[in-house]
């Protein structure tokens, strides 16, 4: 899949993986502080007809038996406004939810997302 907002950005996202906190299942959510604010383009979301913007990713793991080693699993992507509670996943306020299909790279300097 190539979704608009991660196609207009080929290189991804450059963040830094700042905590894990609880995710919808067992393996935790890592949490993403992007470089800079995520501003999807028209048409790729919005939430109460609210454009979807935000500094944080919350990361999840697409696949049950996947685990965080950097073999590229398959994510899910929801972006937040604001920094995310370390909660479970059903008692914390959430962002937008903007991707199924997402994978990711760890590099030593940067972090991308793709």
């Amino acid at each position: 899949m190539d979704p608009a907002w991660l196609a207009a950005r080929g290189n991804g996202y450059v963040g830094e993986v700042v905590e894990f906190i609880p995710g919808q299942g067992k393996p935790p959510a890592a949490v993403v502080a992007l470089d800079d604010e995520l501003v999807l383009p028209h048409g790729a979301g919005e939430v109460q007809g609210k454009p979807v913007r935000g500094r944080f990713l919350v990361l999840e793991l697409g696949h049950v038996g996947t685990d965080w080693s950097p073999h590229r699993p398959r994510i899910h992507v929801e972006l937040c406004e604001e920094r995310p509670l370390a909660v479970r996943w059903q008692d914390r306020p959430r962002g937008a939810w903007v991707e199924s299909h997402a994978t990711y790279d760890v590099m030593r300097r940067n972090h991308g997302l793709r």
